[in-house]
């Protein structure tokens, strides 16, 4: 009798083993997918959310390793972060997704007694190293922009102003990775430039290539999601959230009764889908919207505002404590949407837990020097000054006007003033730093560069129509020096030229 038992009384020993076997397994494969960051950085979270970054949550742990694996569960986050180096006890653990817009938006600042951890596909993407910075000729860096959201039947334009080489880039191409073929693209009279009509809904990635002057090149995507009227609901429709957290962020929300984009406060979490960053972004997600031009979404498959129990979660859902699924936007909304009322249970611990990450006391006044320069996506041509802590001194750039940073001084001196000291152990990525450097001139400047050298050209002729007019008039009057002032003036003029429209070495 006992033998015959014995496998149904090791039954349940048998079953523990194997999902502490099943448990092992997953915090391995977990922890292989995450890289460790560098040591002693803790992320700028005001300027982060700002920039676009979303707080996730902060679970209570005791070890670096459960924060990571907290961080797998949730398919958003790709940034773990905890309090104390990972061979002690945590005292905190924070998750983050730093993406927005394809871009990586999470910015870190000096300070002792943090350690971070990021999703390794994500740091090979956007924080690696893609050239040695002693090559004298690197590949260019293609840029097509941020993400787009829009609404049917609307012409976009695309640019790749902001792409960069450190010499020149001599052509752009776009062309449709993904989305209806029906799409038509057209180029315009800027080089970088491509407007993109008959967008139907759905999800359309484009491809940029860019080629600099010796044959380089380099190539990246952007997606434009044109929504369905079911996600114009969510997007157009949603009331306006400040969120539980106890943040000032400046964002916009779509007010569907005056028909128009309004600023409003946000607090930094819990966020819904009509919260813009750009005031643009959100006209071209819903400008014209009504509520009458939109649909409910189907019953089971959409948001649930008071609870659905016959559907299994997904992604999009918050799951009640007694196992229903409600719109995971209506998570800290104020209001009891779960009949058990777990949905407003946590929202005083994540508001506590985000201000915390506000009042970590960091030195921002040399920050703004580990940026990396940025021209932004306007055409304006100014010059300013930017602070590389890797050499250690400012060199000047072409400013667009437009979306650019605080490393962006008027003069040199100023420049040097607030950057004093800042060297490169002050900076979290090479890899995110040089994928701004590069070549901050523009298709628009080398127009400019071309009229400017025409001009020249005109100038010349005209001086030299009088000079040979001047010398049959007066023959004993001496030749103009072929080092003369006429020359030295043009000689000038070209190196204006080509300073701004080339990186300095």
């Amino acid at each position: 009798m006992f033998p015959e038992m014995l496998p149904v009384f090791l039954l349940p020993i048998f079953c523990t083993l194997a999902f502490a076997a099943d448990g092992e397994s997953f915090g391995e494969t977990c922890l292989g997918k995450f890289s460790t960051g560098t040591p002693g950085f803790v992320l700028d979270t005001d300027d982060s959310v700002q920039r676009g970054a979303t707080f996730l949550a902060s679970p209570n742990v005791t070890r670096w390793t459960e924060c990571v694996r907290a961080c797998c569960l949730d398919p958003h986050c790709n940034l773990a972060m905890v309090e104390g180096p990972h061979e002690e006890l945590t005292h905190d653990c924070f998750l983050f997704d730093c993406l927005y817009k394809q871009s990586f938006v999470c910015k870190f600042i000096k300070k002792d007694g943090f350690a971070n951890y990021i999703l390794t596909t994500v740091s090979n993407t956007y924080l690696s190293q893609r050239y040695n910075p002693q090559d004298t000729d690197k590949p260019p860096v293609a840029k097509p922009g941020p993400t787009r959201v829009i609404q049917p039947n609307e012409t976009l334009t695309l640019t790749g102003i902001e792409s960069a080489d450190d010499h020149e880039i001599a052509s752009y191409q776009w062309s449709l990775v993904q989305g209806d073929s029906l799409v038509v693209l057209k180029k315009t009279d800027k080089a970088d430039e491509v407007l993109v009509s008959n967008l139907k809904p759905g999800v359309y990635v484009l491809q940029l290539t860019v080629t600099d002057s010796s044959g380089q090149m380099d190539s990246a995507n952007v997606s434009i999601y044109v929504l369905t009227a079911e996600q114009s609901t969510s997007h157009c429709l949603a009331p306006r959230k400040t969120g539980p957290c106890r943040g000032s962020f400046k964002r916009w929300y779509y007010n569907v009764e005056s028909q128009q984009c309004q600023p409003f406060n946000f607090g930094g979490c819990r966020e819904n889908k009509n919260n813009y960053l750009k005031e643009d972004d959100c006209k071209n997600a819903c400008d014209g919207v009504t509520a009458a031009s939109l649909v409910k979404p189907p019953s089971g498959r959409g948001s649930f505002s008071h609870g659905n129990c016959k559907t299994d979660c997904t992604g999009s859902h918050y799951k009640c404590a007694n196992g229903c699924c409600i719109d995971k936007y209506l998570e800290c909304d104020g209001e009891k949407n779960c009949d058990d009322g777990s949905d407003e249970a946590s929202c005083a611990s994540i508001r506590d837990k985000f201000g915390r990450l506000l009042d970590v006391q960091v030195e921002k006044d040399k920050v703004l020097c580990t940026d990396p320069p940025l021209t932004g996506p306007c055409r304006a041509h100014f010059k300013r000054w930017w602070y590389d802590p890797y050499s250690r001194d400012c060199h000047p750039f072409t400013f667009g006007g437009c979306d650019g940073n605080d490393n962006n001084f008027q003069d040199v001196d100023t420049c040097r003033r607030a950057c004093h000291g800042v060297t490169e152990k002050d900076v979290f990525s090479r890899g995110l730093f040089e994928r701004q450097e590069g070549d901050h001139s523009k298709s628009g400047i080398i127009a400019v560069a071309i009229l400017l050298a025409v001009a020249i050209a005109i100038v010349l002729a005209i001086l030299g129509y009088f000079l040979l007019k001047s010398r049959k008039e007066q023959p004993r009057h001496q030749a103009v020096s072929s080092n003369g002032s006429t020359l030295s003036t043009t000689e000038d003029t070209v190196r204006l030229v080509y300073n701004t429209t080339t990186k300095p070495i």
